[in-house]
């Protein structure tokens, strides 16, 4: 399994066992169905994917942060110019 597979099955995971929000997950979607696009990416692509996976919507409350927050995963689609 690829990183762009990985990326897609993990989305898909955390959206419906997770709290991850249904609004950023076409934008997720749009990364991991259109592997040509972010050739040479597949870094920041596995960072996604590590995003995605730790996602803890409550990261930011308590002064030690803990997995991955929203705003993470949008900086990480931001470096791939994936917005909104």
């Amino acid at each position: 399994m690829d990183v762009f597979e990985r990326l897609a099955r993990v989305t898909r995971k955390q959206n419906e066992e997770g709290e991850l929000p249904d609004f950023v997950v076409p934008l997720l979607m749009r990364v991991a169905e259109n592997p040509g696009d972010f050739a040479g990416r597949e870094d920041l692509v596995e960072t996604l994917v590590e995003r995605v996976t730790e996602f803890e919507i409550y990261s930011n409350v308590c002064c030690e942060k803990i997995g991955f927050s929203l705003e993470d995963i949008n900086s990480t689609l931001d470096l791939l110019r994936v917005g909104y």
